[in-house]
C-alpha cells in the first residue's frame, strides 16, 4: 500500500509537515484537531443543504445550492488533507485538491456575482412577511366572496360554473355551484377534473350540436347559448339552456364561467302554449264565421282561414296582400265609398266604442252586395279577455236565416190563411194563455169568438161550466203538455164534452202543436168535432149488443178488447167481465191461437165459418159456428170473432146420425136376407165338407190298424172347415149387429175384399163373371168400416139384380175400380154391364123409396149416399140404357185428428 501511494504521489523525496512543527505533539494536535473538526463541520453543511432543498422544493436556486456544497467538501477535504500532511507528505493530492476548491470557489462566486442582484431584488424577510399577510387578508376576502358566492349560487334557479377546454381537448369544471347535484345528479368534485361524467348525460339527439357549439365560441371567443336535454339512467329527461363567456388562458386553454339552469318546465308549457295556439289556430279555421282579432289600436293581428278565403273570394282590396298588420278601422271608413258596404260607418263606431271600453259588446246585422251576390252578416264584437287590450271581431254568414225568415214570415201568412178556410176548429194561444186567433170553423162551431174568450181561461170557464170537469180538463192537459216537452212526443189527443154558446154540448178530440218546437211561446190548438161520429157510434152499439151472435175483438196478443151482450147467453161471462181476459178462456182451440206460428193457415181461416168447441162459465162445452175477422188500426192489429151458439143444431145433427145409423142397420138386415139363400150355400159348402171328412175319421177309426197320420190330417182339414165356417158366421153377426160410431183407418181395396167375400157366392149362383181393377198402395182412409162395407154391398147387390135381366146367352160382368183423383181424393167404382136406367129412373134412382124391383123398399141406395156424405164424401153415378150401369163414390183422406 505504501508502495502504491509512493508511486502515486511521489511523496519519497518530500517530508511530512510533522517536521516543520517539530513534531510538537501540542501543536502536532492543535492542527489535526483543528483540521478535524473543520472538516466535520464542512461535511454537514452539504448534508444540511441537502436536507434543506428536498424539503423546500419551491428553494429558487437549488443548482447554486448544489455549487456551494461541492466548494463546502472541497474545502472540507483540504482540511482533511492538512492533518493527513501531517504525517504523510501528500502535497500533490492536497495541491490538487486545492486546486479543484479554488475552481469550485471562483464558479461560486462568479454565480454569486450574477444571483446577488437577483437576490437583492427577492423580498425581505420583512416584505415577504408582510405580503405573506396581505395575501392571507386576501385569500380570507377572497375565500369570504367565494363562500358569498357558494351561497347565492345556491338561492340562484340554476348552476354557476367554470368550464375549462384545455388545449389536447379534454375537459373539466374547475368550480360547479352545489346545484350540479340537482340539475346533473353529480357532485362538484364529479366533474373538476373531468368533465366526461357531465357529457355522458346529454341526450344523444342533442350530443352532435352541444360539442361543435362549444368549440365555435372556443375558436372564436363569443358567448356560448344553447339549449339541450340531458338523459338519465331511469329514463327520465331534463331541458338546460346554458349561457357562458369565454377568456383564453396563459397555458392556451379556454375558461368560460357561465350559468346553467332547468327549462324542462318552460319547454312543456312552451309545447302546451304551441299546443294551445295550434288548437286555437285550428278552432278558429274551423270555424264558419269570418273572425279577426284587433289590438288596441284596431290593427289586423290575426284572422281565420274563412275571413282570408271571403276576402279572396270577393276580389275585396285587403286581399291583394297580407291582411296583418291593417287598421281594420281605416278599411272600414274606407269602405264607405264602396257599393257593398252600406253599414261600415255602424261598424267602425261600434268597433270603436268596444275598444274604448264604452260599450261592452256590439252586434250589428247588415246586407252585404258583394260582386258575387247579396248576402246578410251578423257582426259580433267582443272584447279581448286577458292583458292584452283589443277585440275580437267575427261576421257570421246569416243569409240562409234571412231567407228562412222571410220564407217563415210567408209560410205564416199561409199558415193563418189555411187555418182560416180550415174546417176543423182551430186556435191560437201565446205564452201568456192569451186566444190571439180563431179561426171561422171555431166561431160557427161553438159561437164564441176573441172578445167572448179572451183568454185560455175565459174560455174554459164557458166550456166547462161544472167545475170540476173543468178542474180535471185543465189538469189532463197540463200533465199532457208536460210529457209532451219532455218526451218530445206529438200531443195525445183528448176527447171533451164542450158547451157551446148556445149551450148545446158538442164532443170533440182536442189535441195541440208547438208553433217553436216547444210549447213554451205560441202554439196551435186543434179541435176536431165527432159529435156526430159519437151519435153513429152509440147506434152502432146499439146494434152491436143486439146481436144474437156473440162478438168479441181481441188484439195480437190474444187480450180481448171488447165484448157484446150476445156472449153472455153462449159463455155465461158479462162483457165487461171478459175485457182484458185472454181469448182462451172462451176458446181454447181458436184458430188464431192454433195458428199463431203459421201464417198461411192464419190467412185461410179469415172469413170462413169453423166449428170449435167453446167452454162455459160452468165448465160445459159448447159447440160453435166460428167466422173470423182480421183489421188494423193505426198499424195495430185486431181480430174479431163472430161465434153462434150450434147446441140444438148439433143435437139435431146426432138424433139425423142416430136415425141414419138405425135405417143402416135396418137395411143391413134385409141384405141379409136377401143374400140368405147365397150366405146359406156359402155355409152348407164347410158344414158338408166337414161331415165328410168326419164320415171318412170314423172309417179309419174302424179300421183293424188305423193310419193316424192320414187320420190327423183329415182331423185337420174337418177344423179349417171349421173355422171357415165360423168366419163367415162372425162376418154376418157383425154386419147385421147394431153397433155404435166407431172409426178407423183402413186400406180401400181390403174393405172391398171383405164386401166381396159377403157376396161371392150369390155372384158365382148367377154367373156372374168379377174383375178387380185396383190401385196399390193407396193412401189410408179413416171410416167406419162396417157402414163403407155396406156401401159397396149395396152397389154390387144392385148390379146383380140389373145383370139379371140380361139374355142368357150374354156375358154377366162386374167390374170394381179403386183409384186415386186429382183432388186427392179415394174413387171406388162398381161397373155391370146390364141393361142401364132409361131416363126416369136416372132421375129418381137416389131418391128414397124409390125402386124398380117389386120386392124392395127403395132405401138402399138413398141410406149408401147418406153414409157417404156423413164421411164427407160423394155418391154418382153414369148410365147408358143398354150399356151398363156405373156406380162410383169418393172418400177423403184424413187423418184420425180430422185435418186433410
Amino acid at each position: 500500500m505504501q508502495a502504491l501511494i509512493d508511486h502515486l504521489f511521489n511523496i519519497k523525496d518530500l517530508i511530512p509537515h510533522g517536521y516543520c512543527l517539530s513534531w510538537s505533539p501540542v501543536l502536532l494536535w492543535l492542527h489535526v484537531g483543528s483540521d478535524l473538526l473543520i472538516t466535520l463541520a464542512y461535511y454537514s453543511i452539504p448534508l444540511m443543504l441537502v436536507y434543506f432543498i428536498r424539503q423546500r422544493k419551491d428553494f429558487p436556486y437549488p443548482w447554486l445550492a448544489a455549487m456551494f456544497a461541492g466548494f463546502i467538501v472541497a474545502c472540507g477535504t483540504t482540511h482533511l488533507l492538512s492533518a493527513i500532511t501531517i504525517w504523510m507528505p501528500l502535497y500533490w493530492l492536497d495541491g490538487l485538491l486545492k486546486a479543484l476548491t479554488a475552481i469550485i470557489s471562483i464558479a461560486t462566486a462568479v454565480l454569486m456575482i450574477w444571483i446577488i442582484p437577483r437576490a437583492l431584488s427577492r423580498p425581505s424577510s420583512a416584505q415577504l412577511q408582510a405580503e405573506i399577510q396581505q395575501r392571507k387578508t386576501a385569500e380570507t376576502a377572497q375565500h369570504e366572496a367565494f363562500d358569498r358566492l357558494q351561497k347565492i349560487a345556491c338561492q340562484l334557479p340554476g348552476m354557476v360554473f367554470q368550464f375549462r377546454l384545455r388545449a389536447d381537448g379534454s375537459s373539466c369544471f374547475p368550480f360547479a355551484s352545489e346545484a350540479i347535484c340537482d340539475i346533473f345528479r353529480l357532485s362538484p368534485e364529479d366533474v373538476r377534473e373531468d368533465a366526461s361524467k357531465a357529457f355522458a348525460l346529454v341526450h344523444p339527439d342533442d350530443y352532435g350540436s352541444i360539442g361543435p357549439a362549444i368549440r365555435k365560441s372556443a375558436r372564436n371567443l363569443t358567448p356560448w347559448h344553447h339549449e339541450y336535454r340531458l338523459r338519465f339512467a331511469d329514463g327520465t329527461e331534463r331541458w338546460l339552456f346554458g349561457n357562458a363567456l369565454p377568456q383564453r388562458e396563459e397555458d392556451g386553454s379556454v375558461l368560460w364561467h357561465g350559468f346553467v339552469t332547468d327549462i324542462s318546465e318552460r319547454k312543456r308549457m312552451e309545447e302546451k302554449l304551441h299546443d294551445s295556439d295550434a288548437l286555437n289556430v285550428s278552432i278558429l279555421d274551423s270555424l264558419a264565421s269570418r273572425i279577426a282579432v284587433l289590438d288596441a289600436q284596431g290593427v289586423i293581428v290575426a284572422v281565420n282561414k274563412a275571413w282570408r278565403q271571403f276576402a279572396k273570394d270577393n276580389d275585396l282590396p285587403e286581399s291583394r296582400q297580407n291582411m296583418l298588420g291593417l287598421n281594420y278601422l281605416d278599411i272600414c271608413k274606407n269602405g264607405c265609398s264602396q257599393p257593398h258596404c252600406n253599414d261600415v260607418n255602424p261598424a267602425q263606431a261600434g268597433i270603436a266604442a268596444v275598444l274604448t271600453g264604452e260599450r261592452e259588446t256590439f252586434n250589428l246585422e247588415y246586407p252585404c252586395r258583394s260582386p258575387t251576390q247579396q248576402r246578410w252578416f251578423h257582426m259580433n264584437v267582443l272584447p279581448l279577455q286577458g292583458s292584452h287590450r283589443g277585440v275580437v271581431v267575427s261576421h257570421e254568414n246569416i243569409t240562409e236565416r234571412k231567407l228562412m225568415e222571410d220564407e217563415l214570415k210567408a209560410s205564416e201568412a199561409k199558415f193563418r190563411s189555411i187555418i182560416e178556410v180550415s174546417p176543423v176548429p182551430m186556435a191560437l194561444n201565446d205564452e201568456q194563455w192569451n186566444i190571439t186567433f180563431l179561426n171561422q170553423a171555431f166561431v160557427q162551431t161553438f159561437g164564441y169568438n176573441v172578445d167572448d174568450i179572451p183568454t185560455v181561461a175565459d174560455w174554459q170557464s164557458k166550456a166547462y161550466p161544472d167545475p170540476d170537469y173543468r178542474r180535471w180538463v185543465d189538469t189532463t192537459w197540463q200533465s199532457a203538455l208536460k210529457k209532451t216537452k219532455q218526451e218530445q212526443t206529438d200531443f195525445p189527443p183528448m176527447e171533451l164534452a164542450i158547451r157551446c154558446n148556445n149551450n148545446n154540448i158538442k164532443t170533440v178530440l182536442a189535441s195541440a202543436a208547438a208553433i217553436h218546437h216547444d210549447f213554451a211561446g205560441v202554439h196551435l190548438v186543434i179541435m176536431y168535432d165527432i159529435t156526430q161520429r159519437k151519435q153513429i157510434e152509440a147506434k152502432l152499439n146499439s146494434i152491436f149488443n143486439a146481436s144474437v151472435e156473440g162478438i168479441i175483438t181481441f188484439d195480437m196478443s190474444n187480450i180481448i178488447i171488447s165484448a157484446n151482450a150476445a156472449v153472455e147467453a153462449i159463455f155465461g161471462y158479462k162483457p165487461e167481465d171478459l175485457v182484458g181476459c185472454n181469448i182462451n178462456k172462451l176458446m181454447p182451440a181458436s184458430p188464431k191461437e192454433m195458428s199463431d206460428g203459421d201464417s198461411s193457415q192464419a190467412a185461410e181461416s179469415i172469413g170462413q165459418i169453423q166449428e170449435i168447441e167453446g167452454i162455459h162459465k160452468d165448465g160445459s162445452a159448447v159447440p160453435l159456428d166460428l167466422s173470423i175477422a182480421e183489421f188494423s188500426i193505426e198499424n195495430e192489429h185486431y181480430f174479431t170473432h163472430i161465434v153462434r151458439d150450434v147446441s140444438l143444431r148439433k143435437h139435431r145433427e146426432q138424433q139425423d146420425k142416430e136415425h141414419l145409423d138405425e135405417l143402416a142397420h135396418v137395411t143391413r138386415l134385409g141384405l141379409m136376407g136377401e143374400m140368405a139363400s147365397g150366405i146359406a150355400h156359402e155355409i152348407n159348402q164347410p158344414l158338408a165338407a166337414i161331415s165328410s171328412y168326419t164320415q171318412v175319421s170314423l172309417n179309419l177309426i174302424n179300421t183293424e190298424h188305423p193310419d193316424l197320420v192320414k187320420l190327423a190330417e183329415i182331423l185337420y182339414k174337418t177344423q179349417q172347415q171349421a173355422l171357415r165356417a165360423g168366419r163367415i158366421i162372425h162376418r154376418m153377426r157383425e154386419f147385421v149387429k147394431s153397433h155404435a160410431k166407431q172409426r178407423s183407418t183402413a186400406n180401400i181395396n181390403n174393405l172391398i175384399h171383405e164386401a166381396v167375400g159377403l157376396c161371392i157366392d150369390e155372384l158365382k149362383q148367377n154367373d156372374i163373371r168379377l174383375t178387380f181393377e185396383l190401385t196399390n198402395n193407396l193412401p189410408t182412409i179413416y171410416v167406419d168400416h162396417v157402414q163403407i162395407e155396406q156401401v159397396i154391398i149395396n152397389l154390387i147387390r144392385n148390379s146383380v139384380d140389373a145383370l139379371l135381366n140380361l139374355p142368357e146367352k150374354r156375358q154377366r160382368q162386374l167390374t170394381i175400380h179403386s183409384r186415386l183423383t186429382l183432388n186427392n181424393d179415394i174413387q171406388v167404382r162398381v161397373k155391370d154391364n146390364g141393361p142401364g136406367l132409361d131416363e126416369e129412373q136416372q132421375q129418381n134412382i137416389l131418391t128414397p123409396f124409390y125402386t124398380t124391383k117389386t120386392d124392395g123398399m127403395g132405401m138402399g141406395l138413398s141410406i149408401s149416399r147418406s153414409l157417404i156424405e156423413a164421411h164427407e164424401g160423394t155418391l154418382h153415378f153414369n148410365s147408358h140404357s143398354g150399356k151398363g150401369t156405373t156406380m162410383y163414390f169418393t172418400l177423403p183422406i184424413r187423418r184420425k185428428s180430422g185435418t186433410r
